[in-house]
């Protein structure tokens, strides 16, 4: 099991957020929150996580442009990265970045759950 491994959780919804991050806490996961690319990215240089899952559409800084900026500063190398969106031509430019699963909003949360603790054990404890 995962428990004591740090998730970062991206969304601008913040019902999302919390709903991923309450899920997340009952299994023993360090959680931190971000509502879009640019806190994500100072959340993952004050601490490099386990595993972060990121929306792809967000106001500021959306998905894609946090990852390539992550991955220019070598932040996300070897962080398992899963995205969940809504927008469906978001999901078809997926192949145009490293990410590790994919998951369409509405999603189910247990499925989520799982994908995480998945990566997140797969990386260890942070």
């Amino acid at each position: 099991m995962a428990a004591g491994s740090y998730v970062l959780v991206v969304d601008d919804d913040p019902a999302i957020r919390g709903l991923v991050a309450d899920a997340l806490r009952d299994e023993g996961f360090s959680v931190d929150l971000a509502a879009h690319g640019r806190e994500a990215l100072e959340a993952v240089r004050a601490r490099r996580p386990a595993t972060i899952v990121l929306d792809l559409m967000m106001p500021i800084m959306d998905g894609f442009s946090f990852m390539e900026a992550c991955h220019h500063e070598q932040l996300c190398d070897n962080v398992p990265i899963v995205v969940i969106s809504a927008v469906h031509d978001a999901l078809r430019r997926i192949h145009e970045v490293p990410v590790h699963a994919c998951i369409a909003k509405p999603f189910d949360l247990d499925e989520l759950i799982r994908t995480i603790v998945n990566f997140a054990g797969a990386n260890g404890k942070v």
